[in-house]
């Protein structure tokens, strides 16, 4: 009752648009219906209930509506058709938005894997042409002779567990000692060098995505470095694998390659819904700009 409390004094004139809506009197137990002047936006009748008949009749009585401005209710559909049956029906405005809202929303989420895009939309410093060049050619079987990967497996190798087996430990005290898995530690231990550890399981053998790493090296010295942007274009260009291979060689890529700053978060669902369905001059310069990426 305090809703009706907070209303103006009702309109006694019939307004030609009639907004029919319903209103709690008590949240989720007594719901009552709310009729507006939509010209005037002033209230004009309150019903107890969302009866048929007493929205009919109220129509019946008052002579004059044109349009009939309503949600998708059947009840309120069926009540202006006997009330008022020359009248038109329009849907209004705030289920109109909130069915957009939906449906932008929904397609977002279809596509939620696109949206991670660089922080800054300044231009990329790609990698050098050189660097792909020397990965390309480490995966036809040579060890990788720098890098992090390989600095830690050499110091694994020669520094840590070999150190220790020439001191007589086992394999088991080693990797409690060295905080390392036993199976990692085994490797090592039958590995006479870490060069034949370095030379990975891709080395030396054919895989589905050698026709396409020209195409991928190329992407990413222009600087396109998200995985799920490149399989698409490779499946584009006729692909046959699965996306996981893709993101292992990109990943390879990104440890031999590594960028100074770390990628941006991917902007939410909501905030993506938002800056679609909001009107643009409510969105500020940073907003503008993430949309438009």
């Amino acid at each position: 009752m305090r809703l009706i409390r907070r209303l103006p004094e009702p309109d006694v004139h019939t307004p030609r648009v009639l907004g029919v809506a319903e209103f709690a009197l008590r949240k989720g137990h007594n719901h009552g219906t709310i009729l507006v002047g939509i010209e005037t936006c002033t209230p004009v009748d309150l019903l107890p209930d969302r009866e048929i008949s007493r929205v009919a009749q109220w129509l019946t009585d008052h002579p004059g509506v044109e349009v009939i401005c309503r949600d998708r209710s059947a009840a309120y559909a069926e009540a202006g058709r006997l009330g008022a049956p020359d009248a038109v029906h329009v849907a209004d405005r705030w289920h109109i938005w909130k069915n957009l809202v939906e449906a932008v929303e929904k397609t977002v989420i279809q596509h939620r894997a696109l949206l991670r895009e660089p922080e800054e939309p300044g231009p990329v410093r790609p990698a050098p042409a050189e660097q792909i060049t020397d990965l390309a050619s480490r995966s036809a079987g040579e060890p990788r002779q720098s890098g992090r990967l390989s600095d830690r497996v050499r110091e694994q190798h020669a520094a840590a567990v070999h150190a220790l087996l020439d001191e007589g430990l086992g394999l088991r005290p080693i990797a409690r000692r060295l905080g390392l898995a036993r199976n990692i530690v085994r490797r090592h231990a039958h590995a006479a060098t870490a060069d034949e550890l370095l030379v990975g399981r891709w080395t030396g053998r054919s895989s589905i995505l050698d026709p396409y790493k020209p195409y991928l090296h190329q992407r990413w010295t222009e600087g396109c470095t998200v995985a799920r942007r490149l399989f698409e274009e490779l499946r584009e260009r006729g692909y046959p694998g699965g996306e996981s291979v893709v993101k292992k060689y990109v990943q390879r890529l990104r440890e031999a390659l590594p960028h100074d700053d770390p990628p941006r978060k991917a902007p939410s669902v909501r905030d993506v819904t938002g800056w679609l369905t909001r009107c643009p001059d409510r969105l500020d310069d940073d907003q503008e700009q993430q949309l438009k990426t």
